[in-house]
């Protein structure tokens, strides 16, 4: 596979040596048809479900997707990742974190800070270093604050709070590259939502079927097995120039996505087609329990919705491949797209010192994060989307 040091099989045996390394006990099993059986692993401690992870990809990928993912979303959390080392947390202000000039594009800490300026939060030291609150990294961070850190003044925030950017790998270099590929990947989602259904620019570029070449077109009909629906593969793609593809497919009853990024676009359309294929083991009432939560407003619904004939489609081939297909070329490739718009990123390594895998925790201020909306919170733009934003006087005649 493109952007991965080791082969799915090793990946996986690594996987299974780092949960009992941590003195887990895991459960493997795979459902849907077998053109698209998706791989779920469980985690566990003394019997007690403690993380989930479900895999992207076909055959031994999309098992080794689930137990990296597992382990991942472990990690995140776990009392003993390091994430606080070397010094633990640093509490500290609202404002002194804003003030820091690598956040000055982080819209999130900035609206925090101007609203509650003295309010202490704790911070975990990213490359740079720059010090950003964990609240905003860890969803469930929240649940067991550390000592002298009070949620109350950034709970309103807390539907900002995501895991976007924390990502696994056999390095650090991989676990980074992917990371830094999500966040880029939401950017992309976040600035195509903002276009369609809130500054009301309904262009969007569509690769069809009979421009995939064949591996891809495999995943395509798969996609479509797996939903029962026709599937609609979006290019997303920014300024950044790093490949973005959205897959879309519109049920009867529901609206299935997957998303995707890459230093190469047919690893990007990929992804996005497997993320889809993903989504078809998670239950289809959560599409219609977001959008009700935004009732009160209709372009933050539709979001949510995506109706597909609000668009104007237009037919584009798949972007080329580039360069080569390493995880440290990779992350090569999307450092210098970030950094030929200004925008930089910062790294954190969370795993245990001693771990088998490498799990990283990567911010990009500036990124946009109003795909969040998606979760059925009303959010504003956290980046660099907000020039697609209305003005107050628009707002009032959209009904936000």
């Amino acid at each position: 596979m493109p952007f991965r040091s080791m082969l799915p099989w090793r990946a996986v045996e690594t996987a299974k040596a780092e949960v009992n390394r941590l003195g887990l006990t895991a459960a493997e099993r795979a459902s849907g048809p077998r053109h698209a059986t998706v791989t779920q692993v469980t985690l566990a401690r003394d019997g007690a479900a403690i993380a989930d992870g479900w895999g992207k990809g076909a055959g031994d990928q999309g098992v080794a997707s689930a137990w990296f993912e597992a382990l991942e979303r472990y990690l995140m959390s776990a009392a003993d990742n390091r994430r606080w080392e070397p010094d633990g947390p640093v509490l500290l202000s609202a404002r002194e974190v804003a003030s820091q000039p690598a956040l000055g594009g982080d819209l999130v800490v900035q609206r925090w800070a101007l609203e509650f300026p003295s309010a202490v939060a704790a911070c975990a030291t990213y490359d740079g270093p720059v010090f950003y609150p964990t609240f905003l990294s860890d969803p469930r961070y929240f649940r067991w604050p550390v000592a002298g850190d009070d949620v109350r003044p950034y709970r309103g925030l807390l539907r900002y709070s995501s895991s976007l950017g924390t990502a696994a790998g056999s390095t650090a270099a991989e676990a980074t590259y992917h990371g830094l590929c999500e966040l880029i990947e939401h950017d992309g989602l976040s600035h195509a939502l903002l276009r369609w259904y809130v500054a009301g620019d309904p262009a969007a570029d569509e690769v069809p079927a009979t421009a995939l070449p064949g591996r891809l077109a495999w995943r395509y009909a798969a996609a479509e097995r797996a939903t029962r629906a026709a599937v609609h593969l979006l290019d997303l793609t920014t300024d950044l120039d790093v490949p973005v593809y959205v897959a879309i497919s519109r049920g009867v009853r529901s609206t299935r996505v997957g998303a995707g990024a890459s230093a190469w676009a047919s690893d990007a359309a990929e992804r996005a087609l497997d993320e889809l294929i993903q989504s078809c083991g998670q239950p289809a009432a959560r599409e219609a329990e977001a959008a009700g939560k935004l009732a009160k407003w209709p372009a933050l619904e539709r979001c949510v919705r995506l109706p597909l004939a609000e668009l104007r489609l237009r037919t584009v081939p798949l972007r080329p491949d580039a360069g080569d297909d390493s995880a440290d070329g990779g992350l090569e490739t999307v450092e210098r797209a970030l950094g030929a718009r200004g925008l930089a990123h910062h790294t954190a390594d969370i795993a245990p010192a001693d771990s088998l895998i490498a799990v990283t925790t990567t911010v990009a201020p500036g990124l946009e994060r109003f795909s969040l909306v998606r979760h059925g919170d009303p959010v504003l733009p956290t980046g660099r989307g907000w020039h697609l934003w209305p003005s107050p006087t628009r707002a009032a005649a959209n009904s936000f």
